[in-house]
């Protein structure tokens, strides 16, 4: 029988991943099999736009990482080595998981290598230069012709590293849902999760709805025009290198 604290029974909603963090996640995924087609079809051109596209979504989730809504910033969700032993001792127990509010200790982390092995990505992509010499980056010009190579192959690298990160957080979304019975998926979609017990022994009242009263803001989400400013930022700055490099 699946565990009230973790399945669809009915029981309190809580707000879970905020609106922007849904829209990087889903448009990252995009972008990423988008650059994956691009650069086994020789279509570079559309290429390079995807991957200005990635590092403007990146360079959001750093600074939504720093002053974004509570789930999303790193402060919150990066913890210690005892938190991240205690949370695989929970995964090979029988039994759900204690409820977490975003990441969990070890999820976190998993946040970090990602994220990292994008920006070496798209980085040695800025500096890459083709085997013919037709095709550059926008920053190949700023070294010389053997770091550009050198960019390109581990480019080329770097890509295999990043499908075997994201093979192993495909696994991990499966092994949550199938043996911890835990759909990690559903509230990247709708941003909420429902519970009966709210997580760390919270508890409280419930609204009509079944969901917590205070909502969104109750919960560390913030005003999506700071989402938008910092997009605007992040999509400025990916401009400028590209017009200015």
């Amino acid at each position: 029988m699946m565990p009230a604290d973790q399945g669809g029974l009915p029981g309190a909603r809580i707000p879970i991943w905020d609106l922007p963090i849904r829209l990087f996640h889903w448009l990252l995924v995009a972008d990423l099999a988008g650059l994956w087609w691009t650069a086994t079809h020789d279509d570079l051109a559309l290429h390079f736009k995807l991957g200005y596209g990635a590092l403007a979504l990146l360079l959001f989730r750093l600074f939504w990482g720093v002053v974004g809504s509570d789930q999303a910033r790193f402060a919150r969700f990066l913890k210690g080595p005892a938190a991240v032993l205690r949370h695989v001792r929970h995964m090979a127990a029988p039994g759900p998981l204690p409820v977490e509010r975003g990441h969990n200790a070890l999820g976190g982390w998993a946040v970090v290598v990602l994220l990292l092995v994008l920006l070496a990505q798209v980085g040695t992509g800025l500096f890459a230069v083709d085997d013919d010499g037709m095709e550059e980056g926008p920053l190949a010009h700023r070294v010389s012709g053997s770091v550009a190579k050198l960019a390109r192959r581990l480019h080329h690298m770097n890509f295999s590293l990043i499908q075997g990160v994201v093979a192993i957080h495909v696994v991990a979304v499966l092994f949550y849902l199938v043996v911890k019975r835990e759909n990690l998926v559903l509230p990247m979609v709708t941003g909420w999760k429902r519970l009966t017990l709210l997580p760390d022994g919270e508890q409280g009242p419930k609204d009509a709805r079944g969901e917590t009263p205070g909502g969104r803001e109750g919960h560390g989400w913030v005003p999506l025009w700071r989402a938008g400013l910092l997009a605007a930022i992040a999509a400025g700055l990916v401009a400028g290198l590209v017009v200015f490099a």
